[in-house]
């Protein structure tokens, strides 16, 4: 979105009533937060979307699925990302604001972050890591490809991500792998991506986000369709640990920044898992050893990440398991690895997708939804 684009008389109201709420909150404190508080977040977030203002909306959903978690005694209610989220909200509606009063287009695109997209007639490409994240209200999973083949704009090799979200049916006990069966508007469904093939999409766009990483966009035209085999992982198998390095010395973070933001893929030939532990604050803690580095892998205790709880002890104490594949970040001084895919001598494993069989039933009864 551009700044000539901004419903102006929607917008700047908008912008006032949610940082009025985020204030009336941190005032009066979740306990006593009014019902109209939370519903002008709820209402913030919805408006906020469906103006194009996706990283506001983000923010406010985030800030949303922590109030439901603490409203319900979950466990995994975290102070801490619930106080960096109401900032950030709180911080993002006032300067969004400063930038359209003061026709700030500059500063307007850069708080939006949304770099103009390039359009591709096909490109060729195969999963090599699957995200999945799952909430209260929703489930989103982040397939990270790559091209293997020159495409328009796109080199081989390429590092792409392609997103969904659904949204969760109220008291739905669906596994969250469950809604990847349910069929996209380009008549495909996004669960055949987990499949070791090539696969050709058609008609897409592409925007390169700040971590070199381009970002798929499908329209109602796009096509999705499976190919052959693919064998050749190794050929794949890169990380530039100097350019990682010379990243993080450039980096500059600002107050909207999330400590994932700037992250790597990753792949690592020799790995060992060592014993976990629980931290009261995050949930159980892997310590993994390379032949390089000592890094972390913190999965929360309860939900749908028992899949990767389960996927890492099998894989403890193992040598030599398979190239590891993840998203690397930096936390509090420390390495944080989110492992994704092991690649062994068979197909890739994903590690955090459940193999756990579908009900169709069950998944028919979301639709209605």
């Amino acid at each position: 979105m551009k700044l000539e684009q901004v419903e102006r008389k929607k917008l700047i109201p908008l912008l006032e009533q949610l940082s009025g709420a985020v204030e009336d909150l941190l005032i009066t404190g979740l306990t006593t937060a009014s019902e109209a508080t939370v519903k002008t977040l709820n209402v913030s977030f919805q408006e906020s979307s469906r103006m194009g203002m996706l990283r506001l909306g983000g923010t406010l959903r985030s800030v949303n699925d922590e109030v439901a978690r603490y409203t319900k005694n979950d466990p995994d209610f975290s102070r801490r990302r619930l106080s960096f989220f109401l900032n950030r909200a709180w911080a993002l509606s006032n300067a969004l604001k400063h930038s359209i009063e003061g026709n700030r287009v500059d500063l307007f695109e850069k708080l939006m972050r949304t770099p103009s997209p390039q359009p591709v007639d096909k490109i060729e490409v195969v999963t090599v890591g699957v995200v999945k994240r799952p909430a209260a209200s929703f489930v989103a999973f982040e397939f990270r490809l790559r091209t293997v083949s020159k495409c328009g704009h796109l080199k081989k090799g390429d590092r792409l991500v392609w997103s969904c979200v659904f949204p969760k049916a109220p008291g739905s006990t669906i596994p969250a792998e469950g809604y990847l069966h349910l069929p996209q508007k380009q008549k495909f469904k996004a669960v055949s991506l987990l499949e070791p093939k090539v696969f050709t999409m058609e008609t897409v766009s592409t925007t390169l986000d700040p971590t070199g990483c381009h970002r798929v966009s499908l329209t109602d035209t796009s096509t999705v369709a499976a190919g052959v085999e693919f064998a050749e992982w190794s050929s794949l198998f890169h990380w530039d640990q100097m350019a990682a390095f010379e990243r993080v010395q450039q980096h500059d973070p600002g107050p909207f920044d999330l400590d994932v933001e700037l992250q790597e893929e990753v792949f690592v030939d020799e790995w060992l898992i060592h014993d976990s532990y629980e931290n009261s604050d995050s949930g159980i803690v892997f310590p993994i050893q390379t032949s390089t580095f000592l890094c972390e892998t913190i999965v929360p205790k309860t939900g749908d990440n028992n899949v990767l709880l389960n996927n890492l002890g099998e894989y403890k104490g193992k040598k030599k398991p398979g190239t590891l594949y993840g998203l690397m970040h930096y936390e509090r001084c420390k390495l944080v690895l989110q492992p994704l895919t092991v690649f062994g001598k068979k197909k890739p494993k994903h590690l955090m997708i459940s193999d756990e069989k579908i009900d169709p039933r069950a998944l028919l009864s979301t639709l209605k939804f």
